[in-house]
């Protein structure tokens, strides 16, 4: 019978495709040493930026669908926002952005603090700025921008 420190010593894939004990089984949204939830440095927003304009790069059924898509992989790095709906075949809308559901309570001051998470880090805080447009194919397409 083998051991418990035995079964960590292989370095095997084990009968259900467990690999070693304790490697990583997930990418991270991170590309760097500079974590992306840093939302309020240039650089993390250049490659977050990088990342929307990749995502939206796609065809979908509705632009309802891309946008929520969207807001899906934004919440990886603890982004989020509230999906209008979306009735034109053609337009622009500017979102208001929150990190970890925003700010709330009182600050060391004794001053009520009630904001998105970020304005306090970035001056005027976060808008995903998104362009979308119907297809003749049927199809949407959707530009989105983190300004």
């Amino acid at each position: 019978m083998k051991t418990f420190k035995q079964h960590i010593k292989e370095d095997h894939q084990g009968k259900y495709g467990a690999g070693q004990v304790g490697t990583t089984t997930s990418v991270s949204p991170e590309d760097s040493n500079i974590g992306a939830h840093n939302i309020d440095n240039p650089d993390v927003l250049k490659k977050v930026n990088a990342f929307v304009g990749a995502v939206g790069n796609q065809e979908y059924m509705n632009c309802e669908a891309a946008v929520n898509q969207l807001r899906e992989k934004l919440q990886t790095i603890g982004l989020s926002f509230e999906v209008p709906a979306i009735k034109e075949d053609k337009g622009t809308i500017n979102l208001e952005v929150t990190q970890f559901g925003g700010r709330f309570g009182k600050d060391i001051d004794g001053s009520d603090i009630n904001d998105d998470g970020i304005s306090h880090r970035k001056e005027g805080g976060l808008k995903l700025q998104v362009q979308y447009e119907t297809l003749s194919t049927g199809t949407s397409k959707v530009f989105a921008k983190l300004v």
